[in-house]
């Protein structure tokens, strides 16, 4: 009995926590500052359709933008 009791904690404090997720992100709260209530929903539009970018990727920008530094400097 107490297996069974624990299993329904368990599942009921996930489906709350599940629940509050839903209603915190649908029903903002009101007293966040516009700016970050705005980058909020930016986050979550674009949730999905943005990738991270590689290690190869961030590795080659990094060294053409160090190319252009170190070419003006001289």
């Amino acid at each position: 009995m107490l297996i069974v009791l624990v299993a329904l904690a368990v599942v009921f404090s996930l489906a709350g926590e599940m629940a509050y997720g839903y209603f915190a992100d649908r029903y903002e709260v009101n007293w966040v500052r516009p700016e970050l209530a705005e980058h909020a929903a930016i986050v979550r539009a674009a949730r999905g359709r943005l990738r991270p970018k590689t290690s190869f990727e961030s590795e080659r920008q990094m060294n053409e933008t160090f190319k252009v530094a170190s070419d003006r400097a001289c």
